[in-house]
């Protein structure tokens, strides 16, 4: 009999536990953004400028990796721009005068030898009349005169060509070319810079897992930092009690015994399942939603100190 009042007991205590209203708060906890540094490339760690725990600025080098594969690539592309560059300028300037010359005084001693040919045509068709020499030799003596009629137009073409300087389509060409190799060398620069990973804002390091001579896949997490942006709460709500509550609406806080009011920056709108750490006998099987609670600039001071992850109430209204 007596055990049997004891599990009467049991049970009504444990009714009891379940119907208790425990929805007036909620559990979360302080957090700062967390940055991750990842690999860009595979390569070895040659340097690690910082250790758990430090704090850095933005801008401050944390890791180095090795660049000599890098640079390498950058000075062939490097020397690619000055080759583009130098047959650029090299179609924009034209012929050198010297050239022109060269050419001009081709043009004249093909003249020469035209009238040369075209003389001893005359002669020769003279000849021929005369019956003195046969057709072969008229023959001969014009093909002699149209092959220096036609090296001279060869040879006038080639000065003109010099003359009027490169058309405008290759310059144009060759511009582009030029911008393709200098594109190039920006990208790889930038491949290169990447591989010296700095802060990108203001925080202290909170995981460095890797050492000077370990050799990394590209994506790798190298380093994780957290901000020093402001602090806030992050909270699972139950979806019952969203309905009185919205972006800027204001909640209490118990952080460590410290009570502070804040404010909704965001509640997320896909719901999830009650987390492990928000459990209780009411919301066990109540969706949830991922709700930020942020501070006025006056609390950021009494919570500059207090780490990230501790455990907070939230009063619900």
């Amino acid at each position: 009999m007596k055990m049997i009042k004891a599990c009467i007991i049991l049970i009504i205590v444990a009714l009891s536990g379940c119907t208790s209203d425990t929805s007036g708060r909620a559990l979360g906890s302080l957090e700062r953004d967390r940055i991750t540094l990842s690999a860009p490339a595979s390569e070895v760690i040659s340097a690690i400028k910082v250790s758990e725990g430090q704090t850095v600025a933005a801008g401050d080098i944390l890791l180095q990796l090795n660049t000599q594969i890098a640079d390498a690539k950058v000075r062939q592309l490097q020397a690619d721009v000055a080759a583009k560059s130098a047959q650029l300028a090299e179609l924009q300037a034209g012929a050198r005068s010297e050239e022109r010359l060269r050419a001009s005084s081709q043009v004249n001693e093909v003249k020469a030898h035209l009238l040369d040919a075209e003389q001893r045509l005359e002669r020769t068709k003279a000849l021929r009349q005369k019956g003195l020499i046969g057709q072969a030799e008229l023959d001969s003596a014009k093909a002699q005169r149209d092959s220096a009629a036609a090296q001279l137009k060869q040879a006038e073409e080639s000065l003109l060509q010099l003359t009027n300087g490169t058309r405008p389509e290759q310059i144009t060409q060759a511009q582009a070319i030029l911008a393709a190799a200098q594109a190039a060398l920006e990208a790889q620069q930038k491949i290169r810079d990447d591989l010296t990973l700095k802060a990108p804002i203001a925080g202290r390091i909170d995981i460095s897992p890797w050492h000077v001579g370990d050799r990394v896949s590209i994506g790798t997490v190298l380093l994780t930092l957290m901000s020093d942006n402001d602090p806030f709460v992050r909270v699972y709500l139950p979806q019952n009690r969203l309905a009185g509550l919205h972006i800027g609406s204001e909640l209490n806080v118990d952080i460590n015994g410290t009570k502070l009011t804040g404010k909704i920056r965001n509640i997320r709108a896909d719901p999830v399942f009650t987390p492990y750490n928000a459990l209780n006998q009411r919301d066990r099987a109540n969706l949830m939603h991922l709700t930020d609670i942020v501070f006025a600039p006056s609390a950021i001071d009494t919570l500059k100190n207090i780490p990230d992850g501790i455990v907070v109430e939230v009063m619900l209204p």
